[in-house]
């Protein structure tokens, strides 16, 4: 196991057995919370108590959300769990003196200051680990946080009926020191690229929470969805608790029922988790997950409203916490994901605390309207009908997260990605390239061959002493007679001397098959692309054309920028060999990108995406060009310093994938394959997986491990000697480059 991996398991273990302290925390501490404030005060000063704490937790929230902006959460969560314990001690200490006193700063506490930690633990969860891996690590450390509510509930049950209330307090002080050192353990990783990256890009600015909040629609919309949902459930709660208070007296007892209901709520919760989040997730993604909580508040509220009661509100509260604390929180906090960094920890304490207790304040204003203008309070009808109507309104709100994760994405895989330009290419992504010398054009390396220009096809023949041209010809003919001479000196003359007419085009097309006069060929034919496409796209369409030729005509077509020329490229897509397509594809991309004007049939280009990837691992990785040629455009989404990777396959299918997805974050998230940098990778991987359509991903997926570590894998040195000696060149030159290579790569 490498050392990155036993950091990945030490953090994972970390965060899990945090969240379980953390939860347990949660639950043992609402429990204590709620059981001391109604039997000192009753129910009628439960909203008034809402409303404050809320204002306090917004005050907090302001605060958190500067410090953020300064300080790594790494270093200031696990203080805060530390300052939270001793003010608990503390606390406990007062109890006997004023309880009434004690029950105020108890809610405020663990109202605001649990609230943030929450959000603190989280927010350092995202920046230790990558998009990709974060959907596989953060169900399992919420499973853990399952596992805690249960202990919580089960604690708090027990100590109610064998001691006190006041016997929660050292408990809860406990809970949260284990918290703090096992932060601190999470927080400790190495160095992201990717995430210097974002802070560099945003260094020049002074982050202010509501100015992020303000710029980015996708953090509004998740604002929108946290506030109708807060105020839905926060609704919905206190409902629940007037039922309870006004049916157990004694604080105790109340204690211990709250404990029982917890208790039976974390032991289901445990199970959901287990069984049925990873699956929901997958299954219906992440805004759907989201929206899964207003709707339970929904079903719930209407529950109640049919069959009123202590029981029908229990379950509806029960069912709306069991999905809150498992699917929710797992898509809530993956929602966070394209979310830079910087931008990430400024707002999130605005989002988790601020807009929630904004929520509460609402639903504590609107209880107690109800109070004194209804006969039924929080127990009538109307009030259910409200809750109903605000979880609705939820619902809408989470409909329309989909497409703002992807576009947010899009942008944070471009910044994060920024580091990869110019120079600061990773080591890795250097020595890639270098290990992939047999897929290089070894001309770099060499001078040319004395006396050669290039090789002529097999084909074509070329004698000594062509046969001259009679003079007195009609000059049509004479150019016909010139390009068919077979002398590269007269061929190119005749090429070069004046535009083709449209009747030598067929004289022109077959001489892109003779390497020394296919440049001047091709320059002769984009003159007349335009006009020509017709007779260029049958050619490269009808298979009895030699390939020498069809693989260079997509060339020619560059040119032509004409809806005729793309429908005929598109077809070729479907072409047997591998070179005629790739070609295609790269020249399919200019012209998209040149003329946006050009139709593409989306399903024809994930049609011919669908036959690439479904071909076995061998195949993939077999496919290789025959041909360079300098007329070739630069790469759409492969980079400069990447295109010459031996991995074909995939570069043609990442340009395919630009004809109908934005090119520049496909070009960076193919960078992003071959980095070393798993916050970029993860990235890179969590975009095309929330971009491709569901088949194609799947084919595709396999396709898309470690290309850096496939080719060391594949490719041994004798490999590439072997693949460096197989040119023209002389035995000398081509060790000499291999020596080079060697001297790189130690």
């Amino acid at each position: 196991m490498s050392e990155t991996e036993r950091d990945i398991g030490m953090a994972v273990w970390a965060g899990t057995f945090a969240s379980a302290a953390m939860i347990a925390h949660q639950m043992a501490g609402k429990a204590t919370r709620d059981a001391l404030f109604l039997s000192t005060y009753g129910y009628a000063s439960l909203p008034a108590m809402v409303i404050t704490a809320a204002i306090v937790s917004l005050f907090l929230a302001g605060v958190a959300s500067r410090v953020a902006g300064r300080f790594e959460p790494g270093r200031i969560v696990p203080l805060v769990f530390g300052i939270s314990a001793v003010l608990t001690l503390v606390e406990w200490s007062l109890l006997s003196v004023d309880r009434g006193a004690v029950a105020v700063m108890v809610y405020l506490h663990l109202t605001g200051l649990g609230a943030l930690l929450v959000s603190g633990f989280w927010s350092i969860l995202s920046e230790r680990f990558d998009p990709r891996s974060a959907k596989r690590y953060i169900t399992k450390i919420a499973a853990g946080g399952t596992v805690g509510g249960l202990l919580g509930g089960v604690l708090a049950e027990r100590i109610a009926a064998m001691f006190s209330i006041e016997a929660m307090f050292p408990l809860l002080a406990f809970l949260h020191v284990v918290c703090a050192v096992l932060t601190r353990r999470l927080g400790r990783g190495e160095e992201s690229p990717a995430l210097t990256a974002e802070f560099k890009h945003r260094s020049s600015q002074n982050e202010v929470g509501i100015n992020v909040l303000r710029r980015s629609p996708y953090l509004t919309t998740i604002g929108a969805l946290i506030f109708l949902t807060a105020l839905s459930e926060g609704l919905l709660d206190l409902g629940f608790k007037s039922w309870a208070s006004t049916q157990i007296l004694d604080g105790n007892n109340l204690l211990r029922f709250f404990a029982v209901f917890y208790t039976a709520v974390a032991l289901i919760t445990m199970l959901f988790q287990t069984l049925a989040t990873r699956g929901m997730l997958q299954r219906f993604g992440l805004a759907a997950s989201a929206g899964a909580l207003p709707a339970v508040v929904a079903v719930g509220a209407l529950g109640v409203m049919a069959i009123p009661g202590l029981i029908s509100i229990m379950v509806a509260r029960g069912a709306e916490s069991i999905t809150r604390n498992s699917v929710y929180r797992s898509a809530y906090e993956l929602l966070f994901n394209p979310v830079g960094a910087p931008e990430r920890r400024v707002v999130k304490p605005l989002l988790d605390v601020g807009f929630v207790r904004v929520g509460d304040l609402a639903a504590g204003a609107l209880a107690q309207l109800m109070i004194l203008f209804t006969t039924g309070g929080p127990r009538g009808a109307p009030y259910m009908a409200l809750t109903f109507v605000f979880a609705v309104a939820a619902i809408t709100v989470a409909r329309r997260l989909h497409k703002g994760y992807l576009k947010t994405l899009e942008k944070s895989l471009l910044i994060r990605g920024s580091y990869l330009e110019g120079d600061r290419m990773t080591d890795a992504a250097q020595t890639a390239v270098l290990q992939t010398l047999g897929a290089i054009d070894l001309s770099q390396f060499r001078q040319s061959v004395s006396g050669i220009e290039g090789v002529a096809d097999s084909r074509v023949e070329t004698p000594d002493q062509p046969p001259s041209v009679p003079a007195q010809l009609d000059p049509e003919l004479a150019r016909t007679l010139e390009l068919r001479s077979r002398d590269r000196s007269r061929v190119r003359q005749a090429l070069t001397e004046s535009p083709v007419t449209p009747a030598l085009i067929s004289h022109v097309v077959p001489l892109l098959a003779w390497d020394e006069v296919a440049r001047d060929a091709i320059h002769a034919l984009r003159r007349v692309a335009g006009k020509s496409t017709g007779v260029l796209t049958d050619f490269l369409l009808d298979p009895d054309t030699d390939f020498s030729i069809r693989r260079r005509l997509p060339l020619v077509l560059i040119e032509a920028g004409t809806q005729r020329s793309v429908d005929g490229l598109l077809a070729a897509l479907q072409d047997r060999r591998f070179e005629v397509r790739y070609r295609c594809g790269r020249v399919l991309s200019k012209l998209h990108s040149d003329h946006p004007s050009l139709r593409l049939d989306r399903a024809v280009v994930l049609a011919a995406i669908d036959r690439e990837v479904a071909v076995d691992r061998g195949v993939w990785e077999s496919r290789r060009l025959l041909d360079a040629t300098e007329e070739e455009e630069s790469p759409p989404v492969i980079d400069e310093v990447l295109r010459d990777r031996a991995d074909r396959s995939l570069e043609h299918v990442f340009t395919m994938l630009s004809l109908i997805l934005p090119a520049q974050p496909l070009r960076v998230a193919f960078r992003g394959l071959y980095t070393d940098d798993a916050i970029l990778r993860g990235t890179a991987l969590e975009y095309l997986e929330s971009a491709l359509p569901e088949d194609l991903r799947i084919k595709l997926w396999p396709f898309l491990e470690n290309p850096i570590r496939r080719a060391d894998q594949s490719r041994s040195g004798e490999v590439i000697m072997g693949d460096l000696l197989k040119s023209d060149e002389s035995i000398a030159d081509r060790l000499d480059a291999l020596k080079r290579f060697r001297e790189k790569s130690d």
